[in-house]
């Protein structure tokens, strides 16, 4: 879940990682605080103590409390951005200079079109795991511990139950990973074989031409295509579920 080489590679981007975990954090306790206010004046209603002044000092709470969420919601979408700014631009420079230094005896270890996948889509991923997942995992660690400290005060037995249920969460996240790991590597193989086979028959386009067998190359690559569609579909379908899994907890 962690990658400490590749967090050590891009160690310039622990602080924000760091800003984006403390801005959610103070909007998590905006919202209890927005949340504790309107609790508070519905139960003056039920009670019939609510007066106008208690109506009137809720309406800036819940004003400010608002405000606050908006800010920190903001800069953690900066410090997300942050975080993720030079992960592009720093990857593919070791990419091409490990290219350089290996030269062209690189197609030995891995193929041009894995090495430009890789450097395309797979850092496009990267960016996406410093400026959204990490965060995200450790503010998940955060938020309970948080939302326990504040509830004990008010139900013991009821915070004690809902910080233990807390792990299933990442246990069901877990389960949906493995199955998505399978699917992931068969579908990354498909992926890299269908670009090495576009490669060289756009590289050996001119033989074809002239062996007239360029038209059976586009349909073996028609097939292909069609094959890599339906194990993208698969994918798609599998990270709708996982998205499902993960926000469903998160919701209740």
């Amino acid at each position: 879940m962690i990658k400490k080489r590749l967090v050590g590679l891009l160690s310039h981007a622990k602080k924000y990682i760091v800003y984006n975990i403390l801005w959610q954090w103070i909007a998590l306790l905006a919202q209890i605080a927005a949340v504790w206010t309107i609790a508070g004046l519905l139960e003056s209603l039920i009670f019939g103590e609510v007066s106008e002044n208690g109506i009137f000092r809720t309406i800036p709470v819940l004003v400010i409390c608002v405000a606050v969420r908006f800010v920190c919601e903001r800069m953690a979408a900066r410090a997300s951005y942050q975080a993720s700014v030079d992960v592009k631009k720093i990857l593919r420079q070791k990419i091409y200079g490990k290219m350089l230094r290996l030269g062209p005896s690189y197609r030995e270890k891995v193929s041009t079109s894995e090495v430009m996948q890789v450097s395309t889509e797979g850092v496009e991923q990267l960016e996406t795991y410093f400026g959204k997942y990490l965060p995200q995992l450790f503010y998940s660690l955060l938020a309970p511990v948080t939302l326990f400290a504040v509830l004990c005060r008010i139900n013991l037995k009821a915070s004690v139950i809902l910080l233990i249920c807390v792990p299933l969460i990442p246990l069901s996240i877990v389960a949906v990973q493995k199955i998505a790991k399978r699917l992931l590597n068969k579908y990354w193989s498909i992926y890299t074989g269908l670009g090495d086979s576009f490669l060289e028959n756009l590289q050996g386009l001119t033989t074809l031409k002239i062996y007239q067998a360029d038209e059976q190359k586009a349909r073996e690559m028609d097939q292909e295509a069609q094959h890599f569609r339906n194990i993208t579909m698969k994918v798609l379908t599998m990270q709708l579920n996982s998205t499902s899994v993960m926000d469903h907890p998160s919701g209740q």
